[in-house]
């Protein structure tokens, strides 16, 4: 009985044992099925970034191999003019202006709902700034615009946050949200065809990783070994190393395939592989999806969309033909003025040393020796330079603006003859609209990563959460969050576009409105809220001389709305009678149908109270301005 017993519990193991190695070889072959489909994206983004660092004689063979390509005489110029790298530059640049500001949209306007997209807002702001996500999203619009396409991984960190207490003697942290830029070399989508990530099955996340970079975070010994970064090969050897090639020391590949949740997956299935070990296999680990579905933990950002391709593709692609051709000219132009400063000499066989003119050529006060009775040596005719280079050189820099999109309007000879400043104006939106597709998708990515952050609060938060915020005069403060506040996931960009306008443009916008009457109240004047608005929107908050009183107005009004739901309150000597005015009359109104007899009677005796006061404030003000 006890064998038979002892054999029950061996096939299980066996059965399971069996499962993890079928499953393991399943997501090795699956990846190298996978790289070898994309394996000619691959090279096209290795030449990318080969002719932007500068290294421009360069192709892919017939064999999908990055080659060098040789001088066909040694005499010829093998030197690059670079017009790729200012171009991408001046692109991110431009691309850097875009900071949008994320809002959340309330479920219904109930005042609580209204205050937890509010505290949501916060939330999102706070863990945009420890994850650092400007800078996250600069360094993924780099991948973005030299390969076509770039990725951001949103991820919860167990150890982000506040040390909350201990357990078995390790720190136990409250967790954060982290925005990781990923390379586009690291993704892998099921089908290369997929529109977009909501489009695809599955996706597997590839990426080195040092062996002890995986024994912290899996708890599993691998061999290392030199993997490349890229490609994630191992190296070829140093003879045949190509330059774009760069290797981790000590590394091994690590496999995360992650699977949409299905008929045989409910909650999906997320599992990791490295070098033959199976690190990891379960459910997917977010609810990051709409109506709290589980989801990929990526969004991707493309320079230029492809109809029915899954990855992007990129300016400079466009502009490899251009520069091999203006890298031609320019070399065929400095050999032909080398040939008119230098000369070519013609001599009569056996009149003079040859090796001895060759070595020193013409030098100035150098006497010239020939055989008595030959031919003296003289210099070819004097051609003057070709107009067709300069021609050609020309149109080519005209083809770099054409295809980029981006050009100096200062300094382009085209437009010198442009004085007014509306004709400057219109260049400099028509520059700004070619790139417009792409600010657009780097915006929309600010909502997909903010959508995904507040989920995942949404998801790890329990009970109430300290959550810190700094406000518009860089004062940091406390507030605490409940569940509710994580649950308004409905989020918008509240500013436009910033390509759309310049930042001297806002600026005369204000000004525009100014003197339009637009921001005045029905006396004319500027209240002092709408004031304090306009020097932070034109950047010259510190010249606000209330240093943010009209704000801390408000929060307190905000602050008496809560507490006139329970007892009577009272006008105070500090209050600003028509702020406090306003935000009463906003919250009786927006609480109207809920609000009892006893409770709307007390809004009404305050804000009379608040009239009362503002009226006479006015008429001593009159009284002391007529004597």
């Amino acid at each position: 009985m006890q064998s038979k017993n002892k054999e029950q519990t061996i096939a299980p193991e066996k059965e399971r044992a069996q499962y993890i190695e079928d499953l393991i070889r399943e997501v090795e072959e699956d990846f190298e099925e996978r790289r070898q489909e994309r394996y000619n994206y691959e090279r096209q983004w290795e030449l990318n970034m080969n002719f932007l660092s500068g290294n421009q004689y360069c192709d892919v063979n017939s064999r999908g191999e990055i080659t060098s390509e040789d001088k066909t005489f040694f005499w010829q110029n093998h030197r690059v003019y670079n017009h790729i790298a200012p171009i991408i530059e001046s692109r991110l640049a431009k691309f850097s202006r875009i900071q949008p500001t994320v809002s959340v949209r309330p479920k219904s306007d109930d005042d609580k709902e209204v205050a937890a997209a509010q505290t949501a807002e916060m939330i999102i702001s706070g863990a945009f700034k420890r994850a650092e996500v400007e800078s996250v999203v600069k360094k993924t619009t780099a991948w973005s615009e030299t390969c076509g396409t770039g990725f951001y991984k949103i991820v919860w960190n167990n150890h982000g946050g506040d040390k909350i207490g201990e357990l078995d003697g390790e720190p136990v942290y409250e967790g954060d949200v982290s925005v990781i830029a990923v390379s586009p070399f690291e993704i892998f989508p099921d089908s290369l065809y997929s529109g977009d990530i909501k489009d695809c099955n599955s996706i597997i996340h590839a990426r080195a990783m040092t062996v002890g970079e995986i024994a912290t975070k899996y708890g599993v010994a691998v061999v290392g070994e030199e993997v490349g970064i890229f490609n994630l090969n191992k190296p070829t050897s140093n003879a045949r190393k190509k330059s774009s090639e760069s290797t981790l020391k000590n590394a091994a590949i690590v496999i995360e395939r992650y699977e949409r949740p299905c008929k045989q997956f409910p909650l999906g299935r997320l599992t990791t592989v490295c070098n033959g070990t199976l690190l990891f296999t379960g459910d997917l680990p977010y609810l990051n999806g709409e109506n709290g579905e589980r989801g990929f933990p990526f969004v991707k950002q493309v320079s230029n969309s492809v109809t029915g391709s899954f990855f992007g593709s990129s300016v400079i692609e466009r502009l490899i033909p251009i520069q091999r051709a203006f890298n031609a000219v320019k070399n065929r132009k400095h050999e032909f003025l080398n040939r008119l400063s230098m000369g070519v000499m013609t001599v009569e066989d056996g009149s003079v040393d040859v090796d001895d003119l060759a070595e020193d050529g013409l030098s100035p006060g150098k006497i010239l020796v020939y055989r008595q009775g030959a031919k003296a040596p003289e210099l070819m005719s004097d051609k003057t330079m070709p107009d067709d280079f300069n021609t050609e050189e020309d149109k080519l820099i005209n083809e770099f603006v054409i295809v980029s999109g981006v050009s100096d309007v200062s300094s382009s000879s085209t437009n010198a003859s442009l004085t007014s400043g509306s004709a400057l104006e219109i260049l400099v939106e028509q520059d700004n609209s070619r790139l417009l597709a792409t600010a657009d998708d780097i915006r929309r990515c600010y909502v997909e990563i903010a959508k995904q952050t507040i989920r995942l609060f949404s998801q790890f938060t329990e009970g109430v959460r300290a959550v810190r915020y700094s406000d518009e005069n860089n004062k940091t403060k406390v507030f605490y969050a409940d569940e509710r506040a994580v649950k308004s996931d409905d989020v918008y960009l509240e500013n436009e576009n910033e390509l759309l306008y310049t930042h001297s443009q806002k600026k005369d916008m204000i000004f525009k409105l100014y003197e339009s009457g637009l921001l005045t109240d029905e006396q004319g004047k500027l209240r002092t809220a709408t004031k304090e608005k306009i020097l932070s929107l034109l950047g010259y908050k510190d010249l606000d001389y209330q240093k943010g009183i009209a704000r801390l107005q408000e929060e307190k009004a905000q602050r008496e709305n809560e507490r006139a739901l329970k007892e009577e309150i009272f006008v105070e000597e500090i209050d600003d009678d028509l702020i406090h005015v306003d935000e009463h009359v906003r919250y009786v109104l927006s609480e109207y149908n809920v609000l009892d007899d006893q409770q709307k009677t007390r809004f009404y005796t305050h804000i009379k109270e608040h009239k009362e006061r503002a009226k006479e404030s006015v008429q001593n003000k009159e009284n002391i301005e007529e004597v």
